[in-house]
């Protein structure tokens, strides 16, 4: 038996087996012609052959038939003839899989913005679209629960939670929002003109004259909790402020608190010492309350 290319083989089978019946054919011929194809076949499909004269046309099956069969073994790599970026290059490496791939792994990674759909944090790319967090934290920690949260309100808009205390670049400290005044407005309520002016407010919808040094405030709904609130306010009690200096002795009085929202309103009033009511040209209040739904702090009383 000699291993033989295919064409070989075909030339000894054309030579030796004649196309005749007189008897020039022996069992030798046929025998060893036989034993030949049968040595060359491996060689033959595994040579290339098939790349060109006697390519597979159909998918190649191969079929377990025991706990050892139907493996295709590839010692030297495989070649990809239409892979996109390179043809000619032999993968050596079996494919780790999806779940096995790490990402250092992976090539370009530091090269230009490969990630457009992330953001960069060095802070070279700004943020092109909304970053919707789905009601999780933002914190530096990477524990649940710790950090800024975003949630959004049907009735408030949007709500900012934080786990913690702000602290500021001056490491000033804001610990809750209670302490901020919920309300406040700066008016002239001297009587010089028609009605009040108002300079400054802040969640104040409605401010009415109802008489000498009498004022009614109104407040923004939803700002204030109750009429529990705690209301800080002053005047110059005169219809004029020529220098800094000028101002009557007299009291601020802040009395009636009524109604509920969208119509919770108290009283100002500025009465001199001669028990007069007077108008002012300067007047400020300024309202703290927790707010709606926030619990006020429990006080000992002794």
């Amino acid at each position: 038996m000699t291993i033989r290319t295919s064409a070989q083989i075909l030339a000894n089978i054309a030579s030796d087996l004649a196309d005749n019946n007189s008897g020039a054919i022996s069992a030798a011929d046929v025998r060893n012609n036989m034993a030949d194809t049968v040595e060359s076949i491996n060689a033959i499909v595994a040579s290339g052959d098939t790349n060109n004269a006697y390519p597979f046309f159909n998918d190649v099956r191969l079929k377990k038939t025991s706990t050892v069969g139907g493996r295709l073994i590839a010692e030297s790599g495989v070649l990809f003839p239409n892979a996109p970026v390179n043809a000619a290059f032999l993968q050596v490496e079996p494919w780790l899989g999806v779940a096995n791939i790490q990402h250092n792994q992976l090539t370009g990674l530091t090269t230009g913005d490969p990630h457009p759909q992330y953001l960069p944090v060095d802070g070279s790319r700004k943020m092109l679209g909304n970053l919707n967090m789905v009601n999780n934290w933002i914190g530096p920690s990477g524990e649940n629960g710790e950090g800024i949260r975003f949630v959004k309100n049907a009735a408030s808009g949007i709500q900012i939670f934080t786990s913690g205390t702000f602290i500021f670049g001056d490491n000033s400290v804001i610990k809750s929002g209670r302490g901020v005044a919920k309300a406040w407005i700066n008016f002239d309520g001297s009587g010089i003109s028609a009605a009040p002016t108002v300079r400054s407010a802040y969640n104040i919808t409605q401010l009415t004259d109802i008489g000498t040094g009498k004022f009614r405030v109104t407040f923004a709904s939803g700002v204030l909790g109750s009429n529990d609130y705690v209301a800080v306010g002053s005047s110059n009690a005169r219809s004029t402020a020529a220098t800094f200096e000028d101002f009557d002795r007299h009291t601020v009085g802040i009395v009636a608190r009524s109604g509920i929202d969208p119509d919770r309103q108290m009283s100002f009033v500025i009465l001199n010492e001669q028990g007069q009511y007077v108008d002012g040209e300067i007047n400020n209040v300024v309202v703290f309350e927790n707010g709606p739904g926030v619990s006020s702090d429990s006080v000992t009383v002794n």
